[in-house]
């Protein structure tokens, strides 16, 4: 009995120790994700991030408009660069424009006409073109107004009445009867306030006779010569410059009253200065002999009057008429613009009050060419 009490007790005892162990034992861990690599975490980063925006470059666009400057002004004449330039900086303002400078160095009427009938056939959206005879360009710009191609004069404008000029759309330049008769005024005052001589003749040295603006000039200083009695011969010297130094010295030397040149063409001013101090009439600035005029805010001219060899010269505003003119063509094309007068420019008398910001400026524009189109000039 006691033997059987004994086997029932250590078989709760069995039971009990078990259920102890199977609370007791902790449950294994759970099994955790591995770690990613630092590389792998960028891959992954770098598929989740949305795709980057790459902008294009806007692609430039052809222009819209051309417009084709016809000049009788080619690169042996200083003044091309004002021109040349300020259509460069009409383009930068206006990049839907394309403008072309045509010019010729050998000229003459009719090569300029041949240049104009060459850029009509080109078909452009606008023509520039001085008026340096109105006869010989008016066949060819009605052509060209006819066919809806807008013209703008510069430089030179149809001299006849209104009604009967080329119907271009305005005239953008100076006026060239004043520059004459400016530059005359001015003369006469300085010469009334004792800077220079009193004016005893006048000769008007002018290198192409078929061109009006130059004619003009010429009348000009007559007109102003004249309001104080004294005469003024208009003399053909060419573009040669041993032609034009011959034609002077015969002029001078059977012209003794004369005492004032007029160069309308400041690169011939050169020439007159050579030849008058060859024949001994002291031309330099002062008050004595010979004294010399010219045009342009050329270099040449701007140190004519800096080294007292030129009394003055003149601006006509040449970088507005290139700029201008082209944006009247471009107005009248985007905003149906018509204008309703000329636009002058000019003329505004240089002398030596100012003259060294004058070529501060001038040599802004030409950069070393000014000192290329100086060296050896004035020697």
């Amino acid at each position: 009995m006691l033997l059987k009490k004994v086997s029932w007790l250590m078989l709760m005892v069995l039971v009990v120790g078990l259920l102890a162990a199977c609370v007791a034992a902790p449950a294994p861990p759970a099994e955790q994700p591995e770690a990613a690599a630092p590389e792998q975490a960028a891959a992954v980063e770098e598929q989740a991030a949305p795709e980057a925006q790459v902008e294009e470059e806007p692609v430039a666009q052809a222009p819209k408009y051309r417009f084709v400057m016809v000049s009788h002004i080619g690169s042996n004449d200083p003044n091309m660069q004002w021109l040349t330039k300020s259509l460069d900086t009409f383009m930068e303002k206006y990049p839907d424009v394309e403008t072309e400078y045509i010019a010729t160095n050998d000229y003459s009427v009719q090569a300029h006409v041949q240049l104009i009938e060459q850029a009509l056939a080109t078909n452009p959206d606008g023509l520039a073109v001085p008026i340096v005879s109105s006869e010989a360009f008016e066949p060819v710009l009605m052509k060209a107004i006819d066919a809806g191609i807008p013209v703008v004069a510069f430089n030179i404008p149809d001299q006849r009445p209104k009604e009967e000029r080329i119907p271009y759309l305005t005239y953008v330049g100076g006026d060239e009867y004043l520059t004459g008769l400016l530059l005359g005024q001015d003369a006469i005052a300085k010469a009334e306030a004792g800077e220079i001589p009193m004016p005893t003749g006048v000769v008007c040295a002018n290198h192409d006779a078929a061109h009006q603006g130059l004619k003009a000039r010429c009348q000009g200083m007559a007109d102003a010569m004249a309001e104080i009695g004294v005469g003024m011969e208009d003399l053909f010297i060419g573009a040669e410059p041993e032609q034009a130094r011959s034609t002077l010295e015969a002029f001078l030397s059977s012209n003794p009253d004369v005492n004032y040149i007029f160069n309308v063409a400041s690169w011939s001013s050169p020439w007159s200065y050579s030849v008058a101090k060859d024949l001994g009439l002291s031309p330099d600035v002062d008050n004595e002999g010979v004294t010399i005029i010219t045009v342009d805010a050329s270099p040449i001219a701007l140190e004519g009057i800096k080294l007292g060899k030129v009394l003055s010269t003149h601006s006509q505003g040449f970088w507005l008429q290139g700029y201008l003119t082209m944006e009247w063509l471009y107005w009248y094309h985007t905003l149906g613009y018509l204008p309703q007068s000329d636009m002058l420019t000019g003329p505004t008398v240089i002398d030596k009050n100012g003259i060294d910001g004058w070529i501060e400026r001038v040599r802004n524009v030409f950069g070393e060419e000014y000192d290329k189109q100086t060296e050896a000039v004035w020697d």
